[in-house]
């Protein structure tokens, strides 16, 4: 029943990578429990992603935005897996699979201008320009 709900569950669904990326998520959660900080070099390979916002999802919270320098995308938009660690200082998160840098986030009058000139909401439900 689950899986007709939400077929991401499904065990069929399993890349042959996953439980090599669960590893590696592991060894980083042992290491920043320890109180190790994530290493520059290791935030350097990591993609940036610009104009971010959270978004939650069946599968948990998750950032879109605009990646630049992702091992796969490239360039371009995207939605991260889902989050699993966020520095206090707002420098980078975790997700299932990687490390990712933090940009800067979208700002909230940018959200609104998208909804309304994508028609999602209307100008009037819209809210102040000026909010932040």
């Amino acid at each position: 029943m689950l899986v007709r709900l939400f077929p991401f569950l499904a065990p069929s669904r399993i890349k042959p990578d996953f439980a090599t990326r669960l590893r590696r998520l592991a060894d980083d959660c042992e290491r920043l429990e320890l109180g190790l900080p994530v290493s520059e070099l290791e935030l350097a390979k990591a993609p940036l992603l610009e104009d971010w916002a959270p978004t939650v999802m069946p599968q948990g919270l998750r950032l879109v935005g605009y990646a630049i320098d992702h091992p796969v995308v490239g360039e371009g938009a995207v939605m991260t897996s889902p989050l699993c660690l966020a520095d206090p200082e707002g420098r980078w998160v975790r997700t299932i699979f990687r490390f990712w840098r933090l940009g800067n986030p979208i700002a909230l009058k940018d959200i609104r201008r998208t909804l309304r000139t994508s028609g999602v909401i209307r100008a009037d439900e819209a809210g102040s320009e000026d909010e932040t």
